[in-house]
């Protein structure tokens, strides 16, 4: 049994490295970071957002639904329009996302027993993303709920008889509204925000595997010709450094190209397998297929060919940044601490959109999460679903700058005799 504990300690200190320990400690500084940021954003947003109601009934009993609303976390703003899109236009409510609309003849139409809808309101942003439509669907539902317990409240005081109990539990029942891009269709809240959440969760975390293994590879491959010196026998030759660099750089280009397209048919074969939309968009199965197509939000052929653009730029990016890396890198064994300057900006571009709504964040926020080039691929989606294909576009130019200025830094490193003694000592190896 000595034997068992002195081999394994004797594995635990060969495993256990000072690399190791430094990319544990990076990895929870990030999350650190990124849960700093979020809490403070969240309870930023979560305070200045309410509810604007519109009164159009102007009875006691409307009067209680506000006092109701008033009682829980949400905020509620009367407005003085009379008319919904009058108030979305508002200046003053330009900040709000959700609206209540309090139909008139509501009181009289719940005391004769006859059922009355109150309808509500939610507008999606542009850059809206993260858990701002989720806080704003949550104060939507505690809206509703107190609006619901009032009016039933209401009905019982007054004792009215021959009430039918069906009525009763449901007098006033909510109708939703989602508001994209100045249009409207009535549709469950619920069902919008888990359509746009997807493009939050689940392709990025698509693009983030997809960059982390390209990245591995190409530094695994520059690494190992340096360890075991067929760099040296290239270098030697009289082949032009700089062909060296781009037949490496086009291969990485064309394993980008073949990556980002295996990533665009996932990402339509997903979407139609959610939406209930076949290869045609027009033919609707899900309950909210019309609803979002007459949203907008489905993403046609040129949207998915620019997403796959922006995806094969953040690639090129990460594959670029990988080679400098492999290239300063002394072996194979060195690349899984040489990857955490990579990983570093991959999390935050990943994690912070996911929980952060960037139509209200900070402004230094934004631009830190901007100067990463693969954030710009981790929203691509949902920005080409919500519109906002200016943003795209942007995002792609700005990736193929990056990915630029990398292949300037390779060229360079490759054109002089240091690169075979080149090395990127950090603090913390020895």
């Amino acid at each position: 049994m000595n034997i068992f504990f002195v081999l394994l300690k004797k594995e635990i200190k060969e495993l256990l490295t000072a690399q190791l320990v430094i990319t544990i400690a990076v990895t929870l500084l990030v999350f650190h970071v990124i849960g700093k940021a979020v809490g403070s954003h969240n309870k930023s947003s979560a305070a200045r957002n309410g509810v604007v109601v519109l009164d159009l009934d102007r009875s006691d009993l409307s009067a209680r639904l506000i006092k109701a609303i008033a009682g829980t976390r949400t905020k509620p703003s009367a407005a003085p329009q009379r008319d919904i899109a009058a108030a979305m236009a508002a200046p003053e409510y330009a900040a709000e996302n959700s609206f209540m609309v309090i139909p008139a003849g509501l009181q009289a139409a719940v005391r004769a027993g006859k059922t009355s809808n109150i309808d509500y309101y939610s507008r999606f942003r542009r850059q809206a993303s993260g858990l701002g439509p989720a806080i704003a669907a949550s104060q939507i539902r505690r809206t509703q709920q107190a609006a619901a317990r009032e009016t039933v409240a209401y009905l019982m005081e007054l004792r009215l008889p021959g009430l039918d109990p069906d009525f009763l539990r449901a007098p006033a029942p909510p109708r939703e509204f989602a508001v994209i891009n100045g249009l409207t269709a009535e549709v469950s809240l619920s069902q919008v925000i888990g359509f746009i959440q997807s493009q939050s969760y689940f392709f990025p975390i698509a693009v983030f595997f997809i960059v982390i293994l390209s990245a591995q590879m190409i530094m695994t491959a520059v690494a190992s010709e340096k360890e075991n010196k067929t760099l040296e026998t290239l270098l030697s030759s009289p082949l032009d450094r700089r062909l060296l660099v781009m037949s490496k750089l086009a291969a990485a280009t064309l394993i980008a190209a073949a990556l980002s397209g295996a990533y665009m048919l996932g990402m339509r074969s997903f979407m139609a397998g959610v939406t209930g939309l076949g290869a045609d968009p027009s033919v609707a199965v899900a309950a909210a297929g019309p609803a979002l197509a007459a949203l907008g939000v489905m993403i046609s052929g040129p949207g998915y060919l620019l997403v796959g653009l922006s995806v094969m730029f953040c690639i090129l990016c990460a594959l670029s940044i990988a080679f400098i890396l492999g290239i300063l890198s002394e072996d194979v064994k060195s690349i899984q601490t040489m990857m955490t300057p990579l990983m570093m900006p991959l999390m935050l571009a990943y994690l912070l959109p996911i929980f952060i709504d960037m139509s209200t964040a900070h402004f230094g926020l934004k631009l830190l999460l901007y100067a990463i080039p693969f954030t710009h691929a981790f929203m691509a989606p949902q920005n080409v679903m919500m519109g906002n294909v200016a943003q795209v576009w942007w995002g792609i130019l700005y990736q193929a700058a990056v990915f630029a200025v990398c292949v300037n830094i390779s060229t360079r490193l490759f054109s002089g005799d240091a690169l075979l003694t080149l090395r990127l000592r950090l603090p913390w190896t020895k």
